[in-house]
């Protein structure tokens, strides 16, 4: 049996947030670890943020917590169909004509428990990330939580669909699979 090979999402410092700064509203109104009361809470909604002049945006956002752009939304859904979504558009506060509206969605995956042992956790976060391969069947998104740290995951097959859209604010880290 081949050991597929799967990938940490993380978010890239160089791009992340290059053109948005967030509104205590926006961090406050969303959770980090989104659990599903939270998630079923939520509604389709409009947020403010602060336009800060620049043209690129982030295809994915990691705080206050994990969203996905537009553009790769119906890939997610096509990738894990038990995935579920609430959407959220981006509203500049002071509403300056070049300023974009970007729509992002807020995925919602329950958590696997796949972290293998020989996950190395230090002050509640993944150093080094090991998964157990019994836990990966069938799968193509995985979504895991150590006590501080969200964790989103996808398969060989899955990055490669991400990429091929040549995503802004991405990084992906490869892990063990046991």
């Amino acid at each position: 049996m081949v050991k597929a090979e799967w990938f940490h999402l993380l978010p890239d410092p160089a791009v992340e947030e290059l053109n948005m700064k967030r509104t205590p509203e926006f961090s406050r109104s969303y959770p980090y670890f989104m659990t599903a009361e939270a998630f079923q809470n939520l509604d389709d909604s409009t947020v403010f943020y602060e336009y800060s002049g620049r043209a690129a945006q982030s295809d994915f956002l990691f705080n206050p917590t994990f969203m996905i752009g537009e553009r790769l939304h119906t890939i997610f859904s096509l990738l894990e169909p038990d995935i579920e979504f609430k959407s959220l558009s981006l509203i500049d506060r002071e509403k300056k004509e070049a300023a974009p509206v970007p729509l992002y969605y807020i995925p919602f995956l329950p958590w696997e428990d796949a972290l293998a042992p020989g996950t190395v956790v230090q002050n509640g976060r993944a150093a080094t990330i090991k998964l157990r391969g019994s836990a990966l069947q069938e799968r193509r998104i995985l979504h895991c939580r150590l006590p501080a740290q969200d964790i989103w995951l996808a398969s060989l097959e899955a990055a490669e669909c991400i990429l091929r859209r040549v995503p802004l604010g991405l990084k992906l880290q490869k892990v063990a699979v046991l």
